[in-house]
């Protein structure tokens, strides 16, 4: 019951003839909730069995009761995430659509990554908060003026400079939150949004980051970005193929990445190319 963790759900309550106490230690240890020396009164072993019924019915409750609020706050969260994206999305002239993609293929590659290679510790915690804070990656683009956001032609160097600000700003909105310290979340989505146009060469931006300088959020969320902007049509550019954007990222036509994620890339081709399919 150890081995496969029923004894967690399941009381046992240990009956023997055995008092001594190595054998009612020995019991404890492996996890009887209960020990009841021979003879016994059945009333009451009867009673014990109920209250001990009893206790765990108590404590089966109590855990869900924390497990709903959890996901309610969860729920709220992934709300909330959600309607800032919107906003930052709405007012760069795009659909809401490119914020869900962008979670759906950080999340297709961070799956891909772990059953590839244990190179990087990523908690369960951080599985979850990946994707969600992936959201929040154009969040500095609030603060830019909607000429550069929305000109339909290419962007002047002068411009291009003002574009890029955008990822400073939106980590620095981010770190200056309140309770940024205690908010694993906020950190990650930090680390997105400042660092994911770096590039696996160096010559990235705001901070010219190199190789696994760049936290392992912000590159996944870099390359879902590359992928999703090439697939889908922009004020300034037509929709590329599955296969030709797969193609431009992997001859190094859109920044330099990760080799390990490029595989990962490679491998998940079909559920990115089902992913698309379906948000056309």
């Amino acid at each position: 019951m150890n081995a496969n963790h029923t004894i967690e759900d399941i009381p046992v309550i240990m009956i023997s003839s055995d008092d001594s106490d190595d054998a009612i230690r020995r019991s404890y240890e492996l996890g009887a909730s209960d020990y009841v020396n021979r003879p016994f009164d059945a009333r009451i072993v009867y009673r014990r069995v109920t209250n001990t019924i009893k206790l765990y019915a108590k404590q089966r409750r109590l855990v869900q009761m924390v497990s709903d609020q959890i996901r309610a706050r969860e729920n709220n969260t992934d709300t909330l995430v959600g309607v800032l994206s919107h906003i930052v999305e709405f007012r760069n002239g795009e659909s809401g659509a490119h914020v869900r993609h962008i979670r759906t293929i950080t999340e297709i590659l961070l799956h891909r990554l772990l059953e590839n290679s244990n190179k990087y510790s990523i908690s369960a915690e951080q599985q979850d908060e990946i994707p969600l804070a992936s959201a929040l990656h154009d969040i500095g683009k609030i603060g830019i003026d909607e000429k550069i956001l929305n000109k339909p032609g290419k962007l002047t160097p002068e411009e291009f400079e003002v574009m890029k600000t955008h990822s400073m700003l939106g980590a620095e909105m981010l770190h200056d939150l309140d309770n940024f310290g205690e908010q694993p979340l906020l950190q990650t989505a930090y680390e997105i949004a400042r660092w994911h146009h770096e590039r696996w060469d160096g010559r990235g931006y705001p901070d010219g980051l190199k190789g696994d300088e760049i936290p392992i959020s912000a590159q996944l969320v870099s390359l879902a970005d590359v992928y999703d902007a090439l697939t889908s049509e922009r004020c300034y550019k037509k929709a590329f193929s599955h296969e030709k954007a797969v193609q431009m990222i992997l001859n190094g036509e859109c920044g330099a990445f990760n080799p390990l994620l490029l595989q990962c890339l490679t491998d998940v081709q079909a559920d990115l190319k089902e992913e698309l399919r379906q948000h056309d």
